[in-house]
């Protein structure tokens, strides 16, 4: 069995840039490819056009490529406190954080005017990005726990855990979920509209939390010479042979999981594609030694863009955005300019940031304090309704059943 060493120590202590690069790198490719994707007509998306099919083919690597670096750094920080899991103080901000995700990922499908108008969509229980991303998260300090109660190496059970994903995904395809509740539901099927659930993506994340703790083990490994060609040749062989390979596993087991992905083998390839771009990131990182500070800060303010993207894009909270002017309306020409101005405008917003947040953003937050307090007094009145609902049933059926006892 492969035993991994303890963590080799640098010369120099070097910040490992690639990661938060290749991150500003898909936020910046998923603003242009969300904006596209909603704005241009639809008459214009032909896939037999060059330039149509190479944009399609490089927004289909994005998503991959986020999950895959949202584990590896996270994975990558949290093994740098070596202490067990109630005592690390990683472990509780990532469970925050993961937790955090989910909340946040319903909040931003939220529409503050419909509320207050007593309406209620349920758009706003469809599951996205950010409750993967915090399910992955929240997956990865389940397996951190397991590796100290059962002394596992963590990235074989985090290789393992994202293969088991990828590999189960046609069960879960092909599964009636219909019998859950509706929010739960779209955990596990699209049917209801769920762009993006956790059966397979979270096993990107997983994956790429493996090639984390390899970072964590030997950090040189980023500055290496070899690193980025190995990690180029693994994704190129995935690309090339996994289909292959899974026909081949699927002859010998006669497993029809394995067929079924080898038809369809988006997952493997994908995954093939982003270990290619991360090798590239690793080497444009190695060659630009002075990266300037805006770059790596677009890769670390992931969060703030997407939440602020959401809202402007789809026009969630107050109905308007661009969506609600423009949806599937513009030329090419049009679009080209308007997502050139968009991806402007959030690496401006990234760059005032901290002057925003400390001198305007509390007089922003000032006029929704009122709305915030208003929704949490609906919610807790809500749940104050149904306790008492419940406790009324539970308190009848019980003098029911005490009653029927004492005439048996």
């Amino acid at each position: 069995m492969l035993k991994i060493s303890q963590p080799t120590s640098l010369p120099t202590k070097r910040r490992i840039t690639f990661i938060d690069f290749l991150r500003a790198y898909a936020i910046l490719m998923m603003l242009q490819g969300h904006f596209v994707d909603t704005l241009l007509d639809v008459s214009y998306r032909d896939p037999g056009h060059w330039l149509y099919a190479t944009w399609n083919f490089m927004r289909g690597m994005t998503a991959p490529i986020f999950f895959f670096t949202s584990g590896m750094i996270f994975t990558f920080l949290l093994l740098k406190d070596s202490r067990p899991p109630k005592e690390n103080l990683r472990v509780k901000k990532g469970t925050k954080r993961g937790l955090q995700l989910l909340w946040i990922g319903y909040l931003l499908k939220f529409n503050f005017i419909g509320f207050l108008g007593l309406y209620f969509s349920t758009g706003i229980l469809k599951v996205d990005v950010l409750h993967c991303i915090g399910l992955a998260l929240l997956s990865i300090i389940g397996l951190y726990h397991i590796r100290h109660h059962l002394n596992i190496p963590i990235h074989w059970l985090l290789l393992a855990a994202g293969l088991v994903v990828f590999l189960f995904n046609p069960d879960m395809e092909e599964a009636d979920w219909s019998f859950l509740p509706l929010w739960l539901e779209n955990y596990f099927s699209k049917a209801n509209g769920s762009v993006f659930t956790p059966f397979p993506w979270i096993g990107y994340s997983l994956l790429g939390g493996s090639m984390g703790c390899l970072l964590h083990t030997k950090p040189d490994l980023a500055f290496s010479k070899r690193f980025p060609l190995a990690v180029a040749l693994l994704g190129y062989l995935l690309h090339a042979y996994s289909s292959y390979t899974l026909e081949v596993l699927y002859y010998i087991s006669g497993w029809d999981n394995l067929i079924a992905i080898a038809n369809n083998n988006h997952l493997f390839i994908r995954l093939g594609h982003a270990m290619i771009v991360c090798s590239i990131a690793i080497v444009i990182a190695q060659w630009w030694k002075n990266m300037p500070e805006l770059i790596l800060k677009i890769g670390s303010e992931t969060l703030l863009i997407y939440e602020v993207h959401y809202v402007l894009l789809y026009s969630t909270w107050f109905g308007i955005g661009l969506s609600f002017f423009w949806y599937r309306s513009l030329n090419p020409v049009q679009v080209i300019i308007g997502a050139l101005l968009f991806l402007s405008f959030f690496v401006l917003l990234v760059a005032h940031w901290d002057k925003i947040r400390e001198h305007y953003l509390p007089y922003f937050k000032r006029p929704f304090q009122r709305v915030f307090n208003r929704i949490k007094t609906e919610i807790a009145a809500f749940w104050v309704l149904i306790y008492t609902f419940l406790k009324k049933k539970w308190v009848r059926w019980r003098n029911t059943s005490e009653s029927t006892s004492q005439h048996r």
